[in-house]
């Protein structure tokens, strides 16, 4: 049944369909060379796990104006919107996406340092980051060396690493709201916990984040650095296809240890498995779809 909509006369009239909507963003946004767009686009090779369907519309923004104009054209027109930047925490349906996905990447990676602080722009990788970090003498960011994904996305998932977790290290995150206006949150306002902040519900997104490091040496900064990349290198699959690690760590234990415990390392549905080198890893051997994860 077509729904129904009553306009200011008290008439009833058609509610655009979501086509309809699309078409009308689309248009919108084609005028802005802020943006460039490509429809039905398939979603695998932006995911770290390779598997997903295809979205309405990828549009990869070129500048900060192009994050806001993505934002408001979203809200105006009544449309899902999904942002993304590495894609190595991202699982799509097969079906893929009936919305905008938003890319935010490698035109939006600028990093600037100025004593203290580091400015980092949202599509920069925290590789990066850590990188310039050490360059720098800045202490602070040595558990993130080998944690996958963009800057964008370590704010909005407050993504860690042992004791460590990015909204510890994060002064300010400069945002665009879902309306497309820009706004800056400080770290007490973006409501860090373990594994969320505020900025995963979508309706403002992180195009900015400074950091508040400590001024070190930069010799065992590096080496710490170093001393992290090779732990993730032994403990974890990384030459095969995942989004990281699965499931959440309960309190006072550890969601590999409780799956080996289970029995599930090594179980596999369609080309999905659960990693026989860390059982916390759905990875891909080459063939999964995004089902087979599901089922899984």
């Amino acid at each position: 049944m077509q729904s129904q909509a009553i306009d200011q006369r008290g008439r009833t009239a058609a509610e655009p369909t979501l086509a309809a909507r699309l078409a009308r963003a689309i248009e919108a946004l084609r005028q802005d060379d802020a943006l460039e767009l490509r429809l039905d686009e398939p979603m695998a090779p932006h995911t770290s796990l390779g598997v997903g369907g295809a979205a309405a519309v990828y549009a990869v923004a070129r500048r900060v104006g192009g994050v806001q104009a993505a934002m408001a054209a979203a809200r105006e027109h009544g449309l899902p919107i999904l942002v993304v930047g590495r894609g190595t925490n991202l699982l799509v349906r097969d079906g893929g996406y009936s919305g905008i996905v938003l890319h935010i990447g490698p035109a939006l990676s600028a990093i600037t340092i100025d004593g203290d602080r580091l400015c980092a722009e949202a599509g920069a990788s925290l590789a990066e980051v850590c990188e310039a970090a050490a360059e720098a003498g800045l202490s602070g960011l040595e558990f993130a060396a080998g944690v996958p994904g963009s800057v964008g996305g370590a704010a909005a998932m407050n993504a860690g690493a042992g004791a460590g977790q990015i909204g510890d290290v994060i002064e300010s995150v400069e945002v665009v709201h879902e309306d497309g206006t820009l706004g800056t949150c400080s770290r007490e306002g973006l409501e860090f916990g373990y594994r969320r902040s505020c900025l995963r519900d979508e309706r403002c997104v992180a195009v900015r984040v400074v950091f508040r490091l400590a001024p070190a040496d930069p010799a065992p900064i590096k080496r710490a650095m170093f001393e992290a990349v090779e732990s993730r290198c032994r403990k974890q699959p990384l030459s095969l296809g995942s989004c990281g690690s699965v499931f959440k760590r309960p309190p006072n234990d550890y969601a590999g240890r409780l799956l080996e415990v289970a029995g599930v390392k090594g179980l596999a549905i369609g080309g999905a498995r659960f990693s026989t080198k860390h059982a916390n890893f759905i990875v891909n051997e080459g063939t999964a779809t995004a089902q087979d994860v599901v089922d899984l």
